[in-house]
């Protein structure tokens, strides 16, 4: 039909009428749906399904945190990775003596493309002070390491002001690490190694 007026064959006015209860079968349809959503039993299924998805979101948000702590206590958050114990002290030390640290260390999948540009021992005695100490060889370029696991031997000299007894010591590192807009500075440091020091003489 293609005028305003109502067909006259029989056939013309089965069609509209058809029409007319397909739009009427329709609105209650969609009446229907959403009064079931808002307030009817279909209200509990929408919930659930929302519940699902929220439950969903926050599993992956979960999931990423995991992700991240299980990068921390693997180290892979950090430029470099100590290898568990391995990494000591060689004593005796005595007061007066450079301290002589071995470290077994690599990089991680982070501080592949970072370059180690200063770093600085800090020694803590028993009054739990925090004070640096010396690159026995300061002005010398620091020795970068690569992918493998290497053992390092590296000398330092100590603080004059350490007391006797049970002393610490980790490296705060400095890197430069690239970026999408350049580069950029990166504090790391070492694990924290403990060992005795004895009085001079």
């Amino acid at each position: 039909m293609t005028g305003d007026e109502f067909p006259k064959s029989r056939s013309g006015r089965l069609i509209e009428l058809g029409k007319i209860m397909g739009a009427i079968a329709a609105i209650f349809g969609a009446t229907s749906l959403i009064w079931g959503m808002t307030f009817g039993p279909l209200r509990e299924a929408y919930l659930m399904i929302g519940d699902f998805v929220d439950r969903f979101a926050r599993l992956e948000v979960t999931v990423a945190e995991l992700q991240q702590e299980v990068a921390r206590a693997n180290g892979e958050d950090r430029v470099i990775r100590q290898i568990q114990g391995q990494s000591y002290i060689r004593e005796p030390v005595k007061q007066g003596d450079n301290v002589v640290m071995t470290m077994v260390a690599a990089r991680t999948k982070l501080g592949v493309d970072c370059r180690l540009t200063d770093w600085t021992p800090i020694f803590t005695d028993e009054l739990n002070i925090p004070t640096p100490g010396q690159r026995l060889n300061a002005g010398r370029a620091p020795r970068q390491l690569n992918d493998d696991t290497q053992t390092l031997r590296i000398e330092m000299i100590p603080p004059a002001i350490l007391r006797p007894g049970r002393i610490t010591v980790y490296l705060t590192l400095t890197y430069q690490c690239p970026t999408e807009n350049g580069t950029t500075t990166v504090q790391d440091r070492t694990d924290t190694l403990a060992y005795q020091l004895l009085p001079a003489g």
